[in-house]
């Protein structure tokens, strides 16, 4: 199941993105993806987590004051089964 309730919130320097953990008892973790493009195709989207991470949140500080980012979000299972993405979201660097 796609991660859901996607929140992001933007601070000097990192931008946060927040989301529900998947009720599925085998879940591995969660991948984010990026992209300043949000035409672009998800499978060219830049992924931020080299291993899915266990945790529900995610800071990106690898951003520039003033650009527009978009991320998503999908959960991997224990057996290395990816989820659809989550909705899009995006928030500029303040």
């Amino acid at each position: 199941m796609a991660p859901a309730a996607i929140t992001i919130a933007a601070a000097p320097g990192t931008i946060s993105i927040f989301f529900a953990a998947n009720s599925e008892p085998d879940i591995a973790g969660y991948k984010i993806f990026r992209s300043d493009d949000s035409a672009m195709p998800k499978s060219s989207w830049t992924i931020l987590t080299k291993e899915p991470s266990p945790n529900n949140t995610f800071q990106d500080s690898n951003i520039k004051s003033g650009k527009k980012y978009f991320y998503f979000v999908t959960a991997v299972d224990k057996f290395g089964n990816e989820s659809l993405p989550s909705e899009v979201v995006s928030e500029t660097a303040p």
